[in-house]
């Protein structure tokens, strides 16, 4: 791992350090002391969407965050395509290359990757908590609640894909946000300017995630390999299809505890950051004194 700089990014977040695993080099942020935690953003976004989180959690713990291949402006190789798959195969291999084992925290597109990477290396994951896992949770067939949820969830975005294919990818990227956020027209512009830009930064994703390569479910036996502590969360004003994959991913790991946040949607990570880290928090530090009695 490169020294850092004295740079910071968005909200005085310190800047990332160059991590190099297997040849490629990824941004990764770390600061503070005592449990390792790692954060992995989601969809539409990089490191520095966990703005937020990494005062209150270094004041408690070592914050980590790792920007995925392909998002954020950070010069990304070409050899490998924008796929579920591949950023699986990149979190498992820095799971390899941390020095210690880690908790992982996750949103939204980030939760199968971490799910899958859990169920693959569960020596080297702690404990899981995900903010309304996304995708690859659900079952490769389904009928009932959540297939109508998804269809719902679809018609509210699928403007901003079109705005995007027709290459307008900032107002496609504002029309997204809202759509999955739970907010009305215009309201893009009530995010904190950071977030917005966060966001915007990243249109370029939307296309390569909208045409990538299909996503295996997950199977029964990997639920059942993930043998750590997990916590699943999800916002009372979240979009049902969000609600019903946290459940379905609840109901799959045995020993999981489901929280619902009050008056948050699917943005709570960004709109109300400090009931989450408080949430986060809590479930690892009880794990992390847990271990050391």
């Amino acid at each position: 791992m490169e020294p850092s700089s004295n740079v910071v990014d968005l909200a005085g977040m310190p800047a990332p350090r160059s991590f190099v695993v297997n040849g490629t080099r990824f941004p990764l942020v770390a600061v503070g002391l005592g449990a390792p935690i790692l954060f992995v953003h989601g969809a539409w976004a990089d490191h520095r969407i966990w703005c937020g989180f990494w005062q209150p959690v270094s004041q408690k713990a070592k914050f980590l965050a790792i920007t995925q291949r392909h998002f954020g402006d950070w010069k990304w190789p070409g050899d490998k395509p924008f796929a579920r798959r591949v950023h699986t195969e990149d979190l498992i291999d820095i799971l390899d290359a941390l020095e210690e084992p880690v908790h992982i925290v996750g949103w939204s597109y980030a939760g199968g990757i971490l799910l899958r990477a859990a169920a693959t290396k569960p020596e080297r994951v702690l404990s899981l908590a995900i903010f309304e896992p996304s995708f690859e949770c659900e079952p490769p067939t389904e009928s009932g609640p959540l297939k109508t949820a998804r269809e719902v969830a679809w018609n509210r975005l699928e403007p901003a894909y079109e705005l995007a294919e027709n290459g307008d990818l900032e107002r496609g990227m504002r029309v997204g946000l809202e759509a999955v956020y739970s907010m009305q027209a215009g309201e893009f512009f009530e995010l904190h300017p950071d977030i917005q830009k966060v966001h915007l930064e990243n249109r370029h994703t939307m296309l390569p995630d909208l045409n990538a390569e299909s996503a295996e479910p997950l199977s029964f036996q990997e639920f059942t390999n993930i043998s750590c502590p997990t916590l699943i969360l999800y916002g009372e004003k979240s979009l049902d299809q969000y609600r019903l994959m946290a459940e379905y991913t609840n109901e799959n790991i045995g020993g999981a505890k489901l929280v619902m946040v009050p008056s948050v949607s699917h943005g709570a990570p960004v709109q109300r950051p400090d009931l989450l880290a408080n949430a986060i928090l809590e479930f690892i530090l009880g794990i992390a004194a847990a271990r050391r009695k």
